[in-house]
């Protein structure tokens, strides 16, 4: 039972990372870009402005030094590992020396490389290591998006910049993630559950994981307007023909209306007035803007940023939910395949993590997200960033993903616990008692019998 906890605090402990990381990187995009070139009063962007470019070549300094401190205490390990006649004279026991003699351990690494194929694929053939599997990669595909793309997606559904985007899900999103994987090994070993029991835990986590994200779709804003972007043939270029405005330009200005320009020149502003620091601060005598004719420096926002902390307060729900399966599914796999496998099942899962998840994953959010640009910056004739993009759709498209892989990860826990009740009925004619999934193995227990059998699945 100890290892239940054990393995509850290494998965939590491999989410600390990312964490650090977040917050690290919020610190570190507060500075521009080349601040170690240009001084502070050089630089007239600030963190809310949209073409801020954050300090990000900062973090992977720091990571790098970090990565080199912890790597010194290796020097200090032996050059060889005991050999086995120093441990000759220390009395094995039986449970022990079956250990030894392990098949996988006694194959050289050409043998075992070709045999990797033959063996991946007969534990790939178990039912419940797939579906346990195919579950995994849906989370994590559903982890991947989450730390690719919302920080992303809160800076433009609620008009905050990068770096506090970044701080949320650092400080909120993945401690209480931390939190929702110890408990889950917690959990299952306070109730001593089996596989079948587990499994149940899982499906009964993630029905509540897409229970709780479903109003993530119905919180956040909609498109600003902006002139001859959003809506869609909006606009009088009329105002502004005479001003010859580059195709590429983008610093963008709010008019006084509440209409968004791409330019002060798309909003025919003739004149400008500058405060005390120098810096731009209104753009005046604009032609193509309706009332007072001036135009302030910044976008308009979406206007609905109260709906931040409801948003992270779900999200975070969500998140807790969400990790609260992942040690128990990480025992069903180490119960559902042979001790002697037990270390290759492990790594044919975060291999099938990297290929069908981490790898895949970004680039499938990246391609939906981008589906709802509606203005593509330019330069030199090819196209470059995002700079408008549709929010409704942004959100529903985004999030929408992200349900789809929390009923991927559903439909295969539900498939589990079907395979496994088939699996007690189908030994029910030939033995009595409690059915358990161990190693592989149903083990039948009978409660007026001190012995025990194993029945092979």
């Amino acid at each position: 039972m100890l290892l239940l906890i054990l393995s509850g605090l290494l998965l939590a402990a491999t989410s600390i990372g990312p964490a650090f990381g977040f917050i690290t990187g919020s610190i570190m995009l507060r500075f521009y870009v080349d601040f170690d070139k240009l001084s502070k009063g050089n630089i007239d962007l600030t963190p809310k402005d949209l073409r801020w470019v954050g300090a990000w070549w900062l973090g992977f300094l720091v990571a790098s030094c970090l990565i080199f401190i912890t790597a010194l205490p290796y020097f200090f390990f032996p050059r060889n590992m005991p050999d086995q006649e120093d441990t000759d004279d220390v009395e094995l026991r039986p449970d022990c020396v079956k250990k030894q003699t392990d098949p996988i351990q006694e194959l050289s690494l050409l043998q075992f490389l070709k045999s990797f194929p033959q063996v991946a694929l007969q534990m790939m053939r178990t039912p419940v290591y797939l579906l346990v599997i195919l579950a995994q990669v849906n989370q994590a595909a559903l982890l991947a998006g989450l730390a690719t793309f919302m920080a992303k997606f809160i800076e433009r559904q609620f008009s905050q910049t990068v770096s506090l985007s970044t701080m949320m899900i650092g400080g909120v999103c993945i401690p209480v993630a931390v939190l929702g994987t110890i408990l889950g090994g917690v959990v299952m070993r306070r109730l001593n559950l089996s596989v079948s029991g587990a499994s149940k835990l899982c499906t009964g986590a993630v029905l509540v994981c897409l229970f709780s994200s479903l109003p993530l779709l119905l919180l956040g804003c909609s498109t600003q307007k902006v002139d001859g972007v959003f809506p869609l043939g909006s606009g009088s270029p009329s105002c502004s023909a005479g001003c010859h405005c580059p195709q590429g330009a983008f610093n963008p200005v709010c008019g006084s209306n509440g209409v968004e320009f791409r330019s002060p020149c798309h909003a025919g502003c003739s004149s400008i007035e500058f405060d005390a620091s120098g810096k731009p601060k209104n753009y005046t005598d604009c032609r193509c803007v309706d009332g007072l004719g001036f135009a302030s420096a910044g976008t308009c926002g979406s206007g609905c940023s109260h709906l931040l902390l409801p948003f992270m307060v779900l999200l975070a729900i969500t998140s807790f939910v969400a990790s609260f399966s992942q040690t128990p599914s990480f025992m069903m796999i180490l119960r559902t395949v042979p001790a002697e496998y037990k270390s290759l099942a492990v790594g044919v899962q975060y291999m099938m993590f990297r290929l069908l998840a981490f790898l895949p994953g970004p680039v499938l959010y990246g391609s939906v997200i981008d589906t709802t640009c509606i203005l593509w910056g330019r330069k030199c004739g090819k196209q470059t960033s995002c700079l408008y993009y549709n929010l409704d759709k942004f959100r529903q498209r985004f999030l929408g993903l992200m349900a789809v892989f929390v009923g991927g990860a559903l439909l295969s826990f539900l498939l589990t616990i079907v395979v496994l009740r088939r699996r007690e009925k189908a030994l029910q004619p030939h033995c009595k008692g409690k059915y358990e999934l161990v190693n592989g193995n149903q083990k039948t227990t009978e409660k007026d019998s001190s012995e025990e059998k194993e029945l092979k699945t």
